[in-house]
């Protein structure tokens, strides 16, 4: 009797095979291997090989989202809430059973331009993670622990620019010392004294090679 599929583990096996191998290096061949049933178990429960990737997608998004919103909320201050998802999202890249770069962000790259709903996928989780930034940027400048001198909205998207970019980069394989390195950097520009030239001298100080 052919094993029946469980929804939940099935979407978490398929999430992890699309974020190895994107989209478009992922056969249906390797979902049914990766989750243990036959094709017809798979397009009943999901619809569709893209039905499966967007619902796994959005899983992804849900959950790094939440994630965050955790991090940002269970801080002693907004400064800490926003310090240690900034480190986590650019320096917990080589942490062991992390997989490579962000599911969203290797989405963009690969479908984003050609699929409308992949890029709304995109665009709605960097907004939800900028928007709780702000928030958590607009809490740090009343208690003056965040600088005042560039808005909390322009901070929040410098912040998310900063992260997904290190994602894409990841695959360069950078060291995990120059990771750190970039993760202080950007996180001193929210310092209330912040001064550039100060800042350049603390990116260059350290082990920084790749």
């Amino acid at each position: 009797m052919a094993r029946k599929l469980i929804r939940e583990e099935g979407l978490e096996r398929a999430l992890r095979l699309f974020w190895r191998n994107g989209y478009n290096g992922t056969s249906m061949e390797m979902l049914t291997k990766e989750l243990g049933v036959e094709k017809p178990s798979i397009y009943a429960t999901f619809g569709s090989k893209r039905s499966l990737y967007l619902e796994a997608l959005l899983h992804y998004r849900t959950s790094m989202v939440r994630r965050v919103a955790e991090f940002l909320d269970s801080a002693a201050t907004p400064r800490a809430g926003i310090d240690r998802v900034v480190r986590f999202m650019m320096t917990s890249l080589y942490e062991p059973g992390v997989q490579e770069g962000c599911m969203v962000t290797n989405a963009a790259l690969e479908l984003a331009d050609q699929d409308r709903e992949v890029a709304a996928h995109v665009s709605t989780m960097l907004g939800e993670i900028g928007s709780l930034f702000e928030k958590s940027l607009l809490a740090g400048q009343k208690s003056g622990e965040v600088t005042t001198r560039v808005s909390a909205d322009l901070l929040a998207a410098y912040l998310v620019n900063m992260i997904e970019g290190t994602r894409i980069t990841e695959k360069t394989r950078p060291s995990k010392e120059k990771l750190r390195a970039l993760a202080q950097f950007s996180l001193s520009a929210l310092d209330p004294a912040f001064d550039a030239p100060h800042a350049h001298r603390a990116l260059n100080s350290g082990a920084v090679t790749t």
